[in-house]
């Protein structure tokens, strides 16, 4: 049986109660020669902030600047931090990034889309947002493997071609789930309290940009 991916493997971490106590440098690709790897699954170490745990997130430029750029059909990324040599995960944080879909893949399921993902400790619990294919909008918990939705309502499609930006705010038993700046989903849930943060990415080829933990 394959084991979960698990970000804390030894146990060796630190807890940080926010994202200003323990902040995490981010990631707005300017640093990367254009067409450059910014690191595949294959080579996790290859960046100290970043554990791409599915696919590859290399950099290309979109107009004037440079943005990260995926057409893995099921990306997967994780903020990384190490305080003292351990991994921090945070209790307070709020994940974000932009994203620009160029592309639905060819038979991408409704519930791909856009994915932002808090309190990750194992691959199998965590808390993730999400902005579908299908117009959904969710918060779902995922606990021993087995997911839960805890909010959803209906948006409306992602636009093709069009900056969105998805963001998951988790304070205490309070999660917050917002679409272009725009509050769209509140739940309670006290299963997680401490994690690190990510994004993900379904069936879509995709720039990325402004990938912060606030």
């Amino acid at each position: 049986m394959e084991t979960a991916y698990d970000f804390y493997p030894d146990s060796n971490y630190i807890l940080c109660t926010s994202a200003s106590s323990c902040p995490w440098a981010g990631e707005n690709f300017e640093a990367y020669a254009e067409g450059s790897l910014v690191e595949c699954s294959g080579d996790s170490l290859q960046r100290a902030h970043v554990e791409v745990t599915s696919g590859c997130l290399s950099s290309k430029s979109a107009g004037t600047e440079r943005r990260g750029w995926t057409s893995t059909s099921d990306f997967r990324a994780l903020s990384r931090l190490y305080v003292d040599g351990k991994k921090a995960g945070w209790k307070t944080a709020a994940p974000s990034y932009r994203a620009h879909i160029q592309e639905w893949q060819a038979g991408a399921p409704e519930w791909a889309g856009l994915h932002v993902i808090a309190r990750y400790q194992t691959e199998n619990d965590l808390y993730v947002a999400s902005y579908r294919k299908d117009g959904l909008v969710t918060i779902k918990k995922k606990l021993g493997g087995v997911s839960t939705t805890l909010a959803q309502k209906m948006l409306g499609a992602p636009e093709l071609r069009t900056w969105h930006t998805v963001k998951l705010s988790v304070s205490g038993d309070t999660l917050q789930y917002f679409v272009d700046g725009v509050l769209q989903l509140t739940a309670h849930d006290t299963s997680l309290t401490w994690g690190t943060a990510g994004l993900r990415t379904d069936s879509m080829d995709v720039y990325l940009d402004d990938w912060k933990l606030e």
